[in-house]
Protein backbone atom coordinates (compact mmCIF):
# COMPACT_ATOMS: atom_id res chain seq x y z
CA UNK A 1 0.00 0.00 0.00
CA UNK A 2 1.43 3.20 -0.70
CA UNK A 3 1.11 6.35 1.08
CA UNK A 4 -0.44 9.60 -0.70
CA UNK A 5 0.41 12.67 1.08
CA UNK A 6 -0.77 16.21 -0.06
CA UNK A 7 1.41 18.38 -2.05
CA UNK A 8 1.35 21.04 0.51
CA UNK A 9 3.07 19.14 2.59
CA UNK A 10 6.36 18.72 0.75
CA UNK A 11 6.35 22.33 -0.12
CA UNK A 12 6.24 24.27 3.17
CA UNK A 13 8.99 24.99 4.96
CA UNK A 14 9.44 22.68 7.92
CA UNK A 15 10.53 24.80 11.30
CA UNK A 16 13.58 23.36 12.78
CA UNK A 17 12.25 20.94 15.79
CA UNK A 18 14.71 22.83 18.68
CA UNK A 19 12.75 26.18 17.23
CA UNK A 20 9.33 25.32 17.42
CA UNK A 21 10.25 23.32 21.19
CA UNK A 22 11.51 26.32 22.21
CA UNK A 23 8.43 27.96 21.31
CA UNK A 24 6.45 25.90 22.62
CA UNK A 25 7.81 26.24 26.00
CA UNK A 26 7.45 29.73 25.75
CA UNK A 27 3.83 29.05 25.65
CA UNK A 28 3.93 26.84 28.20
CA UNK A 29 5.14 29.73 30.38
CA UNK A 30 2.70 32.39 29.64
CA UNK A 31 -0.16 29.54 30.04
CA UNK A 32 1.45 28.74 33.58
CA UNK A 33 1.36 32.52 33.93
CA UNK A 34 -2.60 32.78 32.99
CA UNK A 35 -3.62 30.32 35.34
CA UNK A 36 -1.47 31.95 38.52
CA UNK A 37 -3.45 35.41 36.99
CA UNK A 38 -6.74 33.55 37.15
CA UNK A 39 -5.68 32.34 40.59
CA UNK A 40 -5.12 35.48 41.80
CA UNK A 41 -7.58 37.39 40.55
CA UNK A 42 -9.99 34.55 41.79
CA UNK A 43 -8.40 35.60 45.11
CA UNK A 44 -9.63 38.95 44.80
CA UNK A 45 -12.97 38.33 43.60
CA UNK A 46 -13.08 35.71 46.33
CA UNK A 47 -12.96 38.47 48.96
CA UNK A 48 -15.86 41.07 46.44
CA UNK A 49 -18.40 38.22 46.78
CA UNK A 50 -17.73 38.31 50.71
CA UNK A 51 -17.73 41.74 51.12
CA UNK A 52 -20.53 41.79 48.76
CA UNK A 53 -22.56 39.08 50.68
CA UNK A 54 -22.19 40.86 54.25
CA UNK A 55 -23.39 44.25 52.70
CA UNK A 56 -26.66 42.75 51.17
CA UNK A 57 -25.44 44.14 47.58
CA UNK A 58 -26.27 41.59 44.70
CA UNK A 59 -23.91 39.35 43.19
CA UNK A 60 -24.07 40.73 39.75
CA UNK A 61 -23.40 44.15 38.80
CA UNK A 62 -24.22 44.90 35.16
CA UNK A 63 -22.97 48.63 35.42
CA UNK A 64 -19.82 47.68 36.19
CA UNK A 65 -19.98 44.74 33.72
CA UNK A 66 -21.07 47.01 31.02
CA UNK A 67 -18.16 49.67 32.10
CA UNK A 68 -15.16 46.48 32.14
CA UNK A 69 -16.72 44.80 28.70
CA UNK A 70 -15.56 48.14 27.10
CA UNK A 71 -12.58 48.79 28.54
CA UNK A 72 -11.71 45.52 28.14
CA UNK A 73 -12.55 46.06 24.45
CA UNK A 74 -10.51 48.94 24.29
CA UNK A 75 -7.71 46.69 26.04
CA UNK A 76 -7.72 44.04 23.22
CA UNK A 77 -7.94 46.86 20.35
CA UNK A 78 -4.60 48.24 22.11
CA UNK A 79 -2.90 45.16 22.39
CA UNK A 80 -4.42 43.82 18.60
CA UNK A 81 -6.22 40.91 20.03
CA UNK A 82 -9.63 40.48 18.67
CA UNK A 83 -12.12 41.75 21.16
CA UNK A 84 -14.63 38.83 20.29
CA UNK A 85 -12.18 36.57 21.69
CA UNK A 86 -11.37 38.89 25.08
CA UNK A 87 -14.92 39.28 25.12
CA UNK A 88 -15.57 35.37 25.20
CA UNK A 89 -12.93 34.66 27.64
CA UNK A 90 -13.98 37.38 30.38
CA UNK A 91 -17.30 35.98 29.86
CA UNK A 92 -16.39 32.53 31.32
CA UNK A 93 -14.62 33.97 33.67
CA UNK A 94 -17.42 36.71 35.05
CA UNK A 95 -19.81 33.69 35.17
CA UNK A 96 -17.60 31.62 37.41
CA UNK A 97 -16.93 34.75 39.56
CA UNK A 98 -20.83 35.49 39.96
CA UNK A 99 -21.69 31.79 40.36
CA UNK A 100 -19.18 32.32 43.29
CA UNK A 101 -20.73 34.98 44.70
CA UNK A 102 -24.19 33.58 44.49
CA UNK A 103 -22.92 30.31 46.50
CA UNK A 104 -21.11 32.69 49.24
CA UNK A 105 -24.55 35.31 49.55
CA UNK A 106 -26.56 31.68 49.59
CA UNK A 107 -24.57 29.96 51.98
CA UNK A 108 -21.80 31.94 53.13
CA UNK A 109 -19.43 29.54 51.42
CA UNK A 110 -18.15 29.29 48.00
CA UNK A 111 -18.22 25.71 45.88
CA UNK A 112 -15.76 23.47 45.86
CA UNK A 113 -14.08 23.36 42.48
Amino acid sequence: MQLVTSPRANTEPRMPNNDLNALRARIDQLDENLVELLAHRFRVTDEVGRLKASTGLSAVDPEREASQEARLAALAAKHSVSPAVVARVFRAIVEEVVSNHQAVAATGAKPEA
